[in-house]
């Protein structure tokens, strides 16, 4: 079997051929511009994805003319695309990161509280969930909110172009602030008091669900095969968890891209998690993820790189050679506002302890142990709720500079493994694929054969003292300073 997947992520989009054993055999990549025409939004052109969607698939299927394709998979970022009634796009996608909605958030939260929410749908009102967004646009937005027929994920609108069909899969409900993870239903309290109706959402597949099959007039555009299965799929970040082996019983998943998600798999959900944490449905029956989606962490690395006009890749030895705390200086990465585990999302990026001393190694040096302070609050949480993992295997870019996979099992005093494929969300792409043809062929099975550990990192415990000082710091910072971001607020532009 070959399987022909799509992964589109915040600054990327690719296609890529995996074989039935699991091997990528090539990939191709475009980038993509995600659109801010204010400071908080963060918005995709559907049509003009859709244009670089194609142009991968052809990339790939002029390299590899001689293969067959037995299904074809799609993941994306989370965001959300509003159709009309004919199944048309109303306006360019609201990725995960559009933050427009903080007023609409913060009604949200007046209705029901946090932690009823948490109780239903898995997790705390934010102005990355659909909801939120939803009631935004009926105040901003009234034309669209009128002709409203149909929600569907980024990576839905894909597999609508591709085959036709209208659909949606678990994860992408899960992140909608509507959707009630222990019951697998939208939740009609929610939908009743918010004012959305029920009928705009489709009832969800599973990500290894056949959502349809390749329409004739999209597979001659492409040289594809009319009649090919198109797999429903899900998030990225879903998707990566399942690429890197989710379901190992006390393995953590640390997804580091642009943001950093970090996850493991639960049997059954904990009946009253923190508030800081997310909970999201399973692929596997009674199963469910607990973990959160962290701030930025390579998009802040690579905003630092553009800035110094260098790359840790260059200052790999010297980031390496410096000791933990940098010098005394101390980042914190959120710079479009910071998720779990703190959720204040007000809160930006900040420089402490700069002095003249400090070089391009220190700041990025310090870009990555400030991610990775994030991280130790989060196991923390989760060892208060006895889920503590006892190692983490870590994909995606993130993955792929060994200083910063030590800094981190230095600060989180864990075994972190790199595992030989990084891309795990192709991975876990054609992972659905194949357990979607394969009824017998379990995703755990397939995981067991497919999933291979590259290199291990083991914790110094004497940076791991140190780090601990500089964690308190940090915490301390982000726990005493709200009411300066908040201030700042009002210059926005």
């Amino acid at each position: 079997m070959n399987f022909l997947v799509i992964d589109i992520g915040t600054s990327g989009c690719r296609a890529a051929v995996v074989s039935g054993n699991g091997k990528v055999l090539s990939q191709s990549r475009r980038s993509i511009t995600v659109d801010q025409p204010r400071a908080s939004f963060a918005e995709l052109d559907t049509n003009r994805l859709w244009r670089t969607v194609k142009q991968v698939i052809r990339s790939e299927v002029e390299r590899h003319s001689d293969l067959r394709f037995d299904a074809i998979g799609v993941s994306a970022m989370l965001g959300y695309v509003f159709l009309d009634r004919a199944e048309q796009p109303l306006m360019p996608a609201i990725t995960y990161a559009d933050n427009r909605a903080f007023a609409e958030t913060e009604e949200i939260r007046q209705l029901f509280g946090d932690e009823k929410l948490l109780a239903i749908t898995g997790r705390r009102a934010s102005p990355l969930l659909l909801a939120p967004k939803i009631r935004w646009l009926a105040k901003h937005r009234s034309g669209v909110a009128k002709r409203l027929a149909h929600i569907i994920g980024l990576k839905d609108e894909i597999v609508r172009r591709l085959s036709g069909k209208i659909q949606t899969d678990v994860a992408h409900l899960d992140y909608s602030g509507l959707y009630n993870v222990h019951t697998g239903e939208l939740e009609s309290d929610l939908l009743a008091a918010l004012h959305i109706k029920r009928e705009l959402f489709s009832a969800p597949l599973r990500a290894t669900a056949i959502a349809g099959t390749l329409t004739a007039a999209v597979a001659g555009q492409l040289g594809l095969t009319e009649g090919t299965p198109v797999i429903s799929g899900s998030s990225d970040g879903t998707t990566a968890m399942y690429g890197a082996g989710i379901l190992d019983d006390g393995k953590g998943i640390l997804v580091s891209g642009t943001t950093d998600v970090l996850m493991l798999c639960c049997r059954p959900a904990p009946g009253n998690p923190n508030a800081a944490l997310s909970v999201n449905t399973g692929m596997l029956r009674g199963t469910h993820l607990v973990g959160g989606p962290l701030g930025l962490s390579g998009g802040s690395l690579r905003y630092f790189e553009v800035l110094l006009q260098t790359s840790a890749v260059k200052l790999e030895k010297e980031i390496a050679a410096l000791h933990p705390g940098s010098d005394g200086l101390l980042i914190f990465p959120g710079l479009t506002g910071e998720r779990s585990p703190y959720w204040k999302e007000h809160m930006t990026g900040t420089i402490a302890g700069l002095r003249p001393i400090h070089r391009s190694e220190h700041l990025l040096r310090a870009v990555m142990e400030g991610c990775a302070l994030r991280i130790l609050n989060l196991l923390k949480i989760l060892s208060q709720n006895r889920l503590l993992p006892r190692l983490v295997n870590i994909v995606g870019g993130g993955a792929n500079l060994d200083v910063w996979n030590q800094i981190r099992s230095d600060i989180c005093g864990l075994e972190i493994r790199k595992l030989a494929v990084t891309e795990a969300t192709c991975l876990g792409t054609a992972m659905f694929c194949m357990a979607g043809l394969d009824k017998a062929y379990s995703l755990q099975a397939i995981a067991d054969d497919w999933i291979k550990v590259a290199k291990i990192f083991r914790p110094n415990p004497e940076h791991k003292q140190t780090y601990e000082i500089l964690a308190r710091l940090f915490d301390d910072h982000i726990e005493a300073n709200a009411g300066l971001y908040r201030g700042l607020l009002k210059f926005r532009q």
